[in-house]
């Protein structure tokens, strides 16, 4: 397709938001109107064998019962790596050839998580919190792909939305509550996930991210169907782009 360029699409989103439905829909409607689409699984890396090996320890690692034993600074900066593996060797050159690619959450949610998994565990006051997200932040180098070439959406689910989904999953995914210890309570995994939400939020209103409404009351394909919409508007757009000087 001459006349479209490369993408790299994130949908952010707190947990039980519906990205992963989403995403199947929206994978769905692009290869409908003819883009090639590629979607990042980390726990299945493609690329060449070292960025591959790298991510899959990563993923070794944050499945380790003893994981948080080294810290979350240390968590942090794995998840950096691993992310910063996998754009260089799988979402550059797949942009670069015109794919759409898409990533289900990546490491603004990481990071935000992270940090308020720290904060729960160790008590952090809002002073040593603000230090270490600011830390954090500066893990991730600045993308090697153009702003023109980048789109961050966050998916916005009100939380008695995401509570139902997760009853309705029969709880699948542990969360940590504010006693510090991992739970599938519905009342903690609503608050902790709503922290992850305005979080988000916040980083949204900050960047200028588009919002995607989500919940009960709209399927995953007509969510779908915005993100499609503005995926192709900015693809049309990048063609245009003039060349940076």
């Amino acid at each position: 397709m001459a006349d479209q360029a490369g993408l790299f699409t994130v949908l952010e989103g707190a947990d039980g938001s519906g990205k992963s439905a989403i995403t199947e829909q929206l994978v769905a409607a692009l290869h409908a109107v003819g883009h090639t689409v590629r979607r990042l699984d980390r726990a299945r890396p493609t690329g060449d064998a070292p960025h591959a090996a790298l991510v899959r320890a990563v993923n070794e690692l944050f499945r380790s019962p003893t994981a948080t034993a080294s810290g979350w600074e240390h968590l942090s900066l794995a998840a950096a790596a691993q992310y910063h593996s996998v754009l260089h060797a799988q979402v550059v050159p797949a942009v670069a050839g015109g794919e759409i690619v898409i990533a289900d959450s990546w490491w603004d949610k990481t990071w935000v998580r992270l940090g308020l998994e720290a904060e729960i565990v160790h008590n952090l006051d809002e002073h040593r919190r603000r230090a270490l997200q600011e830390r954090q932040q500066a893990l991730l180098p600045p993308s090697p792909l153009p702003a023109r070439l980048r789109l961050t959406v966050l998916i916005d689910t009100p939380l008695r939305d995401r509570i139902a989904w997760y009853q309705a999953a029969g709880c699948p995914d542990a969360v940590l509550g504010r006693a510090g210890v991992l739970t599938r309570d519905t009342e903690e995994f609503g608050e902790f996930t709503e922290r992850i939400a305005t979080g988000l939020r916040q980083l949204a209103s900050l960047h200028g991210w588009p919002v995607v409404a989500n919940g009960v009351h709209r399927t995953a394909a007509q969510a779908a169907t915005d993100l499609c919409a503005l995926i192709e508007q900015r693809t049309r757009s990048a063609v245009h782009a003039p060349e940076p000087v």
